[in-house]
């Protein structure tokens, strides 16, 4: 049996910001707005604002999984692509 030799460490595989890659594919916010949208299946006057998309690209504002795997879809990846390590905060119930 060949004797294969030790694996290289693993290291940390290459980051795209979301601009990048919004600019890489030639679309504007307003258009990975309406696909990401359309993949959280988000009805008329709930959709994904322009606003709310420039935060996250600037990592102004976090992103769930959700949002990320729907910005994938828009960006014609599959779901699970785009990652990030970013824990949305609980929000405590108020009586």
């Amino acid at each position: 049996m060949p004797e294969y030799p030790k694996p290289r460490p693993s290291k940390t595989p290459p980051h795209v910001s979301l601009r990048g890659l919004r600019k890489a594919t030639g679309m504007t916010l307003e258009q990975v707005c309406e696909a990401a949208s359309d993949a959280l299946g988000l009805p008329e006057g709930k959709r994904v604002q322009r606003g709310t998309l420039s935060l996250i690209e600037s990592g102004q504002r976090g992103a769930s999984q959700q949002m990320l795997d729907a910005l994938a879809i828009a960006y014609g990846m599959d779901p699970g692509d785009i990652v990030t390590d970013f824990v949305p905060r609980e929000w405590a119930n108020s009586a």
